[in-house]
This record gives structure tokens, sequence and C-alpha cells, in this order.
């Protein structure tokens, strides 16, 4: 039938073959396009199955933004010693914003009201077949038992599972800004590891270190509960439980996504010099802060200096803590000043480099030896001579402008540095200021999800006057911050 039809057509041998190939090309092109047409008009491709269909809604921006709603927390504690511990958690926690639940080793003590500015709590499965190291253990299986006890609509708007210690202070907006740029449908693994060098090269480089806290998406999470028991059984000589979390999602083939925000604080003394130097990430967690002295004068304990820098952060969680430098020059005088902004000031009465500036003054030693280093990043030795030291001003008090989207922040001077003498010009200048006003816009959470850059900022003083003025402000491109 076909070949009738086509001598019809082109009854001529002389190059009717020809022009019926070339019909042929154009009608498959022409199917082809039609096809395409009507597949992109309709969003689905005929070679499109699941997988092909998400990551079609992920990359088209189908999802809302990741909030505090979609996480889950799971807070290891004990007991014997929440009534001491729950200080910290009380700090970051809100209730009726925030999901999660306390883990505890049994029930509390008989009579003793579960307080409702906490978590609710739920008791952890026997963990006593793990022989002498159950704690460990029954702390590792809190990451599967919070997956289970997720009901089945919570499954649908759950994305993300947060890990912590009952003395870990989360920074909860700082939080959902770092799991925001990940996609929750991957098996994600989301923490840090420890500053000091021994812990990382004794546990693992590629581990989170638990009460920093680490983050697993819902879906590591839920691989992870599949095969937790076994693993713990095969991992039972570890010491800790987050190493045995990271030996199972090892199996599973899930590295560490590693966000510098999260802070085990495996350091002893004062984290004054970490703090006043924070890396250019948002500050999501810290812990082992019992350990330290407390991170303020203005606290004469650590839940009050800490209680500072959490409320300080509310009107503007992104810019907590980050650093900027500016320079002040005058007749007689030459400074360096780097703001953390909700918590230090440093005034140098000297020219100090950028480069040296992000560098954090070793105020600490390291966890286990008490030596001094190594950490896992550089450090400055406070040096005793009294003019090699900065002047050191603490957070006094905030105030949020909602007409301008912008806050003041103001630190006084450290009293104990009233005595201080030091014969280098520009010193005795730099003693008369008494207190620092940072003014600077509310930082965009969105930021975090480009490139970070350090912002800039520039200082104002009158060389009369008691107080310095500086302004932070988004650099212009290609601006750099360079010394006098």
């Amino acid at each position: 039938m076909l070949q009738r039809w086509k001598a019809y057509i082109f009854p001529a041998a002389d190059g009717g073959e020809y022009r019926w190939r070339r019909i042929k090309t154009s009608l498959v092109v022409l199917s082809f396009v039609l096809v395409s047409y009507y597949a992109v008009s309709s969003r689905q491709f005929w070679w499109s199955g699941p997988d092909c269909a998400q990551a079609s809604l992920r990359f088209s921006g189908g999802h809302a933004p990741t909030n505090l709603s979609h996480i889950v927390f799971g807070i290891g504690g004990s007991a014997r010693t929440w009534q001491r511990r729950r200080r910290y958690t009380e700090l970051w926690w809100r209730p009726g914003e925030m999901r999660g639940h306390v883990w505890l080793d049994e029930e509390p003590p008989e009579g003793q009201a579960w307080p409702g500015t906490c978590p609710p709590y739920r008791v952890s499965a026997n963990a006593s077949r793990f022989g002498a190291r159950a704690a460990p253990a029954r702390m590792a299986r809190i990451v599967a038992e919070a997956y289970w006890a997720l009901g089945k609509e919570e499954e649908e708007w759950v994305r993300w599972l947060v890990m912590g210690d009952d003395d870990t202070v989360f920074f909860p907006e700082n939080l959902v800004a770092v799991l925001g740029k990940y996609d929750h449908q991957e098996m994600r693994y989301v923490g840090a590891s420890s500053e000091s060098v021994e812990q990382d090269v004794m546990h693992s480089y590629g581990m989170a270190f638990g009460g920093g806290g680490f983050a697993l998406s819902r879906p590591a999470a839920a691989a992870l509960a599949r095969v937790i028991d076994g693993c713990l059984d095969r991992y039972n000589y570890f010491y800790g439980s987050d190493q045995r979390v990271q030996s199972c999602l090892s199996e599973l083939g899930v590295p560490l996504t590693r966000e510098p925000g999260f802070h085990q604080v495996d350091i002893r003394g004062d984290a004054y010099g970490l703090l006043a130097a924070h890396p250019v990430a948002p500050l999501v967690s810290l812990h082992h802060l019992d350990y330290l002295k407390p991170i303020s004068p203005r606290g004469r304990t650590q839940i009050e200096a800490l209680r500072s820098l959490v409320d300080v952060s509310r009107f503007d969680p992104a810019r907590t803590i980050q650093q900027c430098f500016c320079y002040e020059s005058g007749p007689a005088y030459n400074w360096s000043v780097s703001v953390s902004w909700g918590y230090a000031v440093q005034l140098y009465p000297r020219v100090l480099a950028p480069k040296d500036l992000e560098v954090p003054l070793q105020t600490f030693r390291t966890w286990r030896s008490f030596s001094n280093g190594p950490f896992t990043f550089n450090t400055r030795p406070l040096k005793p001579d009294p003019c090699e030291q900065p002047l050191m001003f603490f957070l006094d008090r905030v105030q949020d402008s909602e007409a301008t989207a912008a806050t003041m922040t103001e630190y006084s001077r450290n009293e104990s540095e009233s005595g201080r003498r030091c014969d280098r010009p520009g010193f005795d200048a730099a003693l008369q200021v008494e207190a620092v006003r940072v003014l600077a816009p509310r930082m965009d959470p969105a930021a975090w999800r480009r490139a970070p850059r350090r912002q800039c900022c520039r200082t104002r003083w009158t060389g009369k006057g008691r107080v310095m003025e500086v302004r932070i402000r988004y650099c212009d491109p290609g601006e750099i911050t360079s010394p006098p």
C-alpha cells in the first residue's frame, strides 16, 4: 500500500526516492517538535520519573523557604542533671514556636513539675543491652527515636532533625539560615568538628561533635533510623554517641557538611578571643559553657553573661558577633578598631592589618591537655605587655529602630583596664574613650546564601568627647579595608 502511494506521488524514478527521503525527514522533525511542545506545555516529560519530577520542583523554587516549623529538636539529657542544666535550654527555647523533646534516661523525680519554659520530655528506650557503654548508645539512638516519634502528618512538613545536648545554646534564626541553604530532600549531615586538634585526632575530623549540635535532613534521619541498632552493635567500643552516629552515616555514604557556626567549644579558660574574632559565618550554637569563664564581665554568672548575647541576637540574628574593622587617625594617634557586633569592641592604640585582626587572641587552652594548641584555626598570643593588648569594651545596651531597620548598640570599657599604663603615642588618647556606639543596618539573613563577605565600617571621634561612633555598612564593590 505504501509503495503504491509513494509511486503515485513520485512517478518519476529519477529524483523520486530523494524527494521521499526529504519528506520522511521533515515529518520526523515536525513530529518531534509537536511532541516536545506538548510535553513542555503540560510540564511533563515522557522520560521523567519521580526523581526528575522532584528535581524540577526543587529548581523551580517549588518549596517554601525553611523556617522553624520545619525543624524538630532532639535534646539529650539526664533526669539527674536536667534541673541544673535546663537554664541553657531555657535561654533559646520558644514554647509554641519550636517542636521537639528533651530525651531523658528515666522519668523525672516524682512530684517535680515539668516547667513550661522547656521542651516537653520523653524517656528514651532502655539501652542496657549495649552493656557498660549504654549511656552513649542511648544518646545516639535519640536521632532515630526522634524520627520514629514523628506522626504521619508531621513527616510531611519536617525537613530537619537537629540534635544537641542539654547544655547547648542554639541561635534559632541562624540555624534556619544555615539549613535553608541546603536541599532538605537530599541526605545531609550538617555540623562542625572540634576546635582542639587533639580532639579531632582522637575522634574524627569528619564527625559533627554532638555538643555543638548537628542536623540531619529527614531522608538521612530515616536511613539512619533503619540501621541504627546494628551500627551501635558494631561500634559499641566508641566513647561518644556522636562518633557512633558518624560511623553509621559513613556506612550510608553520607559525609559531613561543615558549617563553622556550630561550636563544640572544646577549649578551657576564656572564650573571649574566639567570640571577638568569629569567622564570617552565622553563629549557630555554643557548648561546654560550664567549663569556661563567663563570656562577658556584664554577668556574674555564665547564664547572665549568655543571656545578654542571646537577647541582643534577637534584634539582628544574622549580624550576631560578626566582625568588622575600621581605622581612626589623628594628629598624635593611629588606632585599629574591631567590632564583634552584640558582644565586644577591641580598640588597639596602634595599627594592625585586617589579616591580624581576624585572627583570635588566644585567651584559652585546649580541651583535654590544657595546652597552648594546636587548634583548627590560627591564634595570636595575648602578650603581657599592656601596650600590645587592646582596650576591651563590652555590650551595655541595644536600641532598635523599626522605621530605619537599623540598630544602635553601645559598649562600655572594661573597668579592670582603668589602671593600665603604656608610654606609646596614642595610648593616653585611647584611654579617654569610655564607650563605643555602633550603628548598623539590620542584616538580611538571605545574605548567608551568597558568598560571605565581611562588612565595612567607618569611625568618628572628635578627640574631646568620651564616645567613639562606628557606622557599619555594606562594602562597595572592590572596596578594601586598608590600614593608614
